[in-house]
């Protein structure tokens, strides 16, 4: 089959953890007699092909193009109903992504970014999206306007800790999420199970192990996750710790 487009999948879909590339394509069906294809069965439009486990979702062509109208059309109007409005903008984006009009919505994107260039929600979802089409640049660009719009906000300071944690400085991330931490709103375990991660890459354990402590404190439901025990013991035994913070799991902790 022709792959019509491909796109990173956010998740991870196979056994071993690794990211794929889904594919969406137009496969055709036929009866097929002595190897060689005879009659026509129709055609059908498959819908994020992994390459590895071969999940995939499918329907009839024709069906796959009548909704792919029908919804782009709706968005448009709407839309143009609401040109003010960036929500809807952001809302037709998302329907072009999923019909794959991924050069019609780069275009809104751009027009988007350029019309609601003050706005700080806008920009972190157009960032977003960037991000998501593997546009690092126009995301980071998205991401740095919103930051300056407004510095405090949980969304920026969670994104310049992450960037923090990337050019390796732990310390730094750290009091960007500190406000965070007291935020339920905004309040997020994994970011500080990444906080806690790169104190253990820095060989900073001793943090590191703050960290899990307090991320247990906050949820200990945590204790019995796989990852996040083994994380700890690595600190624990890095540090010569003969007893540990973890929650008894079994018959043997």
């Amino acid at each position: 089959p022709r792959p019509m487009s491909t796109r990173e999948d956010d998740g991870l879909r196979d056994a071993s953890r690794r990211p794929v590339t889904l594919a969406d394509f137009e496969p055709g069906s036929y009866l097929v007699g002595l190897f060689l294809p005879l009659v026509p069965l129709g055609t059908k439009q498959i819908l994020s092909d992994c390459p590895i486990c071969r999940f995939h979702r499918s329907m009839p062509l024709r069906e796959w193009e009548t909704l792919r109208e029908e919804s782009l059309e709706s968005g448009m109007a709407d839309l143009a109903d609401n040109i003010e409005d960036p929500a809807k903008a952001i809302e037709l984006l998302g329907r072009m992504t999923v019909f794959n009009q991924i050069d019609e919505a780069l275009e809104l994107a751009s027009a988007t970014e350029t019309q609601f260039s003050h706005d700080f929600d806008t920009l972190i979802d157009l960032g977003t999206w960037y991000e998501q089409q593997g546009r690092a640049q126009k995301s980071d660009g998205c991401y740095n306007r919103a930051i300056e719009l407004d510095p405090e906000h949980p969304v920026s300071l969670r994104i310049q800790g992450l960037n923090a944690i990337e050019a390796g400085k732990p310390d730094e991330a750290a009091k960007y999420f500190a406000p965070i931490r007291e935020n339920e709103a905004f309040y997020d375990p994994s970011l500080f199970f990444t906080l806690a991660s790169a104190y253990q890459t820095a060989l900073i354990h001793d943090r590191a192990l703050e960290e899990f402590r307090r991320l247990l404190a906050k949820g200990p439901e945590i204790g019995m996750d796989k990852e996040f025990r083994k994380a700890v013991k690595q600190s624990e035994k890095s540090l010569g710790l003969s007893e540990t913070i973890l929650p008894k799991k079994g018959l043997f902790g």
